[in-house]
């Protein structure tokens, strides 16, 4: 399975080279559009990579403390439905 995990990590290693020298071709030409959406790329597949070799977790969002001798109550939004419009037609299509 490490075997496994390693040459896949290679394969990813290969392919970043690769998309860094089409990132430089197409900013030597001037192709400012292209290589955008090229780094973009790039970046994501970059963190990817790194996440990858370094085991890195998912972060979680910073909840509030609440303060020691505080209840939380919380308010339920009310939804406003709307209501479907009836047919003035002659037809009822109630059975």
């Amino acid at each position: 399975m490490v075997q496994n995990l390693n040459g896949m990590i290679d394969e990813l290693i290969k392919e970043n080279r690769k998309l860094k020298r089409q990132v430089d071709r197409l900013t030597a030409k001037g192709a400012a559009a292209a290589s955008s959406g090229i780094e973009r790329g790039l970046r994501s597949i970059q963190r990817r990579v790194q996440k990858a070799l370094t085991g890195a977790t998912t972060t979680r969002r910073r909840t509030t403390r609440k303060a020691a001798g505080t209840t939380a109550t919380r308010r339920r939004r009310t939804t406003t439905t709307r209501r479907r419009r009836t047919t003035t037609g002659g037809t009822s299509s109630a059975s």
